[in-house]
């Protein structure tokens, strides 16, 4: 019988028939010490039973030894009569192999390998070092830049192709996909081939593999091998139609001794049990597939601990809650969460390499999980590095025929792969990564460095940040745009306590020494005639430093003279801009922050009113309209809610003083973890403002953050289900003391109006509205935060909502008196 075709990327392949002459026998020997390199895979093939179900009833092993070294490897039927056992030697010269199995055609054959030198792209297996790090075997550092692809092998020859090409020209090196096919949104083409064979009746007979679709499952990771990608291989999952999230575990196990037997020799392959695990105990969700508990989970992972030769990496990844990556079986840990800032708490709880492999996707889906801005993709990545840890990349931009990369491969469209791999380049270009030691610190600031020799601070929100800078020599600052993919060199500081301060949200700044005999930086500094006011705001400015100064004043608008003048015509922050330049070439930049305030008498935010909103609201799930155009979030899940479009969030940038008020009715005050959200504009990085009731009757206020210690609640019992009340906070944060003021509306008497009284004051320190506000949501609907759960949804009806705010003082926080005349006009007019 002739031979298959030799599959690419097999160094090493031969067989071994079971009724030849001695003297041929002699020739094979010959063949099987041919060379396979280092760390790739030799293939040994023999010829066996082809009776009954060889996959369930023949078992074939192989040992492999060179010198006191003893490596076990399963083999593996691979259809009619054949069988094969692949290795992949870890260190060069000769090993000699001997088989053991049930069936005597198999039992006891011997031959050897011989491994020669790798090749220059061949650097071995990924491993873990140092605990919390990645290198190949033979010590190149390896970075994880990841992405995910669920079901790219289950697709059209040329649209694998495709997607293969766009890997190429990717800053990708690792790639998440699954064996089985996924059944879900946007991924509902039945595959060609499956891992099983089926029956008669349509089933799937799970003690018969596809020889063919292994074979070309192979030949994808192959393909991956030769672009350098690392091919992450997820098992189960719950998204399932088919059956094979629940085969039992008779079968469970076969079937991942047979992977191990036929995949675990590619140098390039990581086991991942499962995507989202937690979904595949039974029940654990609707229209989720899955029969596995902790247990079984317990012991796969030990099956691949003590089966698979060559100690591929292991891991799992969640949904909601985490398996336990401390467990001696796991190698790293994979992690699906949105709030990356926590790396460095899951390096010190699991003491493990921690792989961000989900933490969104971008794109424009109207699924939570799968629309985020790029922006807020590329941020994730900087803040995971920054704590120490690697991030993977995910895509989902609706497509006409569904083909979106998170499923099915194919192109990118997105903006973050460019600034990832902007980022690849800038981490090899810094000290080795295991170097450099992460810390979290106050002002949510992230550092990494290597003290007295680089220092990256990553700063999550503009102020004021100090850094201790060790030795005695100074040293170069440079400010980091991850966005724009742009490194600033801004001056010199000098060792010891060095103040940083960043102008907005998401700056990174690089210090390094001088080098000896290295020439100091000029130092650019700044004037102005005014940092804040209304529009038109002419601003003279006069910059020193340099003998060339360029201007850059934020608004499109740039200057060559050294004190020009600029009139910022619209409302907005402007970042200006000094770049200076001495004799010598040397070049730094200063920033300053102009602030232009809008018409403080004129709301921001006009919403739950009959015309004339702003910004238009887009409704979404089970809300709808009420009486005068008011917002109706009704009672119980399916859940909904309304969003404004995203220039809404520019006005709400950055404010000092602001007022929001409204009437709501509660259909219902039973509520989620931390109250239900009425407006809603937080980013991710807790960035914005949050406005929620309780249980008991009050509203809470949050601005950037939720720090718990401030208790900056109004009173209790001031919403009451099914009552219409008029609510008013305003915030100034120009104010040390006293600074958050509520204000409800209660009635005179029986037939009268209603007035707006004082209910308490509070003190909130949070300054002004940080960073880049969310997404505007009423009634909780943001589909960016979808992690922190629908069960904070509004429930009821939202009417008049208005939201006054300024930049530059307490103008827009309303007064008493202004409050008051609002609410009677609105009242007069309903």
């Amino acid at each position: 019988m002739s031979p298959d075709p030799i599959p690419r990327g097999t160094n090493s392949r031969f067989h071994v028939p079971t009724n030849i002459p001695a003297l041929l026998l002699c020739a094979l020997a010959a063949v099987a010490a041919q060379a396979v390199e280092q760390w790739d895979h030799g293939e040994v093939v023999f010829r066996g039973p082809s009776g009954g179900n060889p996959y369930a009833d023949v078992s074939l092993r192989a040992r492999f030894t060179q010198a006191d070294r003893t490596i076990e490897v399963l083999g593996f039927w691979d259809g009619d009569d054949v069988y094969k056992v692949r290795f992949s030697p870890p260190a060069p010269g000769t090993w000699r192999y001997e088989t053991s199995s049930n069936r005597p055609e198999l039992d006891g054959k011997s031959g050897s390998l011989t491994a020669t030198a790798p090749s220059a792209n061949n650097h071995g297996p990924v491993e873990v070092f140092k605990t919390y790090y990645f290198r190949y075997a033979d010590g190149t550092p390896y970075h994880q830049f990841g992405t995910t692809c669920y079901a790219w092998t289950h697709q059209p020859e040329a649209m694998q192709r495709q997607t293969l090409d766009t890997l190429a020209a990717s800053p990708f090196n690792k790639i998440r996909f699954c064996v089985f096919p996924k059944s879900y949104t946007y991924n509902r083409n039945e595959p060609e081939r499956f891992a099983f064979v089926k029956k008669p009746d349509g089933k799937f007979d799970f003690t018969r593999p596809d020889p063919a679709f292994w074979r070309q499952l192979e030949r994808r990771i192959d393909d991956l091998k030769q672009l350098g990608i690392e091919a992450d291989l997820i098992l189960w999952h719950p998204y399932d139609r088919w059956g094979f999230a629940e085969m039992g575990a008779t079968n469970d196990d076969r079937y991942l001794r047979y992977a191990i037997a036929r995949l675990g020799a590619f140098r390039n392959v990581w086991w991942s049990l499962a995507n989202e695990f937690d979904l595949m105990a039974p029940g654990a969700m609707a229209n989720h597939r899955g029969d596995k508990q902790t247990a079984d989970w317990d012991r796969f992972f030990r099956i691949l601990q003590n089966e698979d030769g060559h100690q591929r990496l292991r891991g799992i990844h969640n949904c909601r809650g985490f398996y336990d990556h401390s467990q001696p079986w796991v190698t790293h840990s994979s992690i699906q969460r949105h709030d990356v800032h926590r790396v460095l708490e899951w390096r010190e709880q699991y003491r493990r390499p921690v792989v961000i492999d989900e933490c969104g996707y971008e794109g424009d889906i109207p699924q939570g999980w799968g629309n985020l801005k790029p922006e807020e993709m590329v941020r994730r990545f900087w803040i995971g590095t920054l704590g120490g840890g690697y991030v993977g990349h995910g895509e989902t931009y609706q497509h006409p025929e569904d083909l979106l990369w998170w499923s099915k491969g194919g192109v990118l469209h997105g903006a973050s792969p460019q600034r990832i791999a902007w980022l690849k380049e800038f981490l090899a270009d810094s000290p080795p990564f295991d170097e450099l030691q992460p810390r979290s610190e106050e002002q949510e600031r992230l550092v990494l460095s290597k003290p007295g020799a680089y220092y990256l601070v990553y700063c999550q929100k503009p102020g004021n940040a100090t850094i201790e800078l060790a030795g005695q020599q100074p040293y170069k600052l440079d400010r980091i745009d991850p966005w724009a993919m742009t490194i600033a060199p801004l001056g010199t500081a000098p060792a010891g306590p060095f103040e940083l301060e960043a102008p907005r949200s998401d700056v990174v700044f690089r210090v390094t020494p001088y080098q000896a005999g290295e020439r100091l930086r000029p130092e650019a500094k700044i004037t102005a005639s005014a940092t804040e006011g209304q529009p038109p705001l002419t601003v003279k400015f006069a910059g020193s430093g340099g003998e060339r100064t360029r201007w850059d004043f934020g608004d499109g608008a740039t200057s060559d003279a050294p004190e020009p003048t600029h009139v910022f015509k619209q409302p907005g922050l402007y970042a200006v801009t000094l770049t200076v330049t001495d004799a010598d070439g040397g070049m730094a930049q200063s920033v300053v922050q102009i602030a232009v305030d809008r018409d403080a008498t004129t709301p921001i935010v006009r919403a739950g009113f009959e015309r004339d909103e702003v910004p238009a609201l887009k409704l979404h799930g089970t809300a709808r309209r009420g009486a005068a155009g008011s917002l109706h979030f009704p009672d119980g899940a399916p859940w909904g809610g309304a969003r404004g479009e995203d220039r809404a969030i520019d006005d709400l940038r950055g404010l000092r003083s602001f007022t929001i008020l409204g009437w709501v009715k509660p259909e219902s005050l039973q509520v989620g973890s931390g109250g239900n959200r009425i407006v809603f504009c937080l980013n991710k990085d807790r960035s914005g403002v949050d406005l929620v009731c309780h249980a008991d009757g009050r509203l809470r206020l949050a601005v950037n953050q939720w720090p718990d210690s401030v208790q900056n609640d109004s009173s209790s019992g001031k919403l009451k289900v099914g009552q219409w009340t008029f609510f008013a906070v305003t915030y100034d944060a120009t104010q040390p003391r006293d600074n958050v003021s509520w204000y409800f509306s209660e009635p005179r008497d029986a037939a009268g109006p209603t007035v707006v009284k004082l209910d308490r004051k509070t003190t909130y320190t949070a300054g002004a509205v940080a960073g880049d506000p969310g997404p505007l949501a009423i009634g909780n609907f943001n589909e960016t935060m979808r992690s922190y759960g629908l069960d904070r949804q509004f429930r009821g009806e939202v009417r008049d909502l208005q939201i006054f705010g300024s930049r530059i003082g307490r103008r827009g926080a309303l007064t008493h008196e202004q409050i008051s005349t609002l609410q009677q006009e609105k009242t007069r007019e309903r």
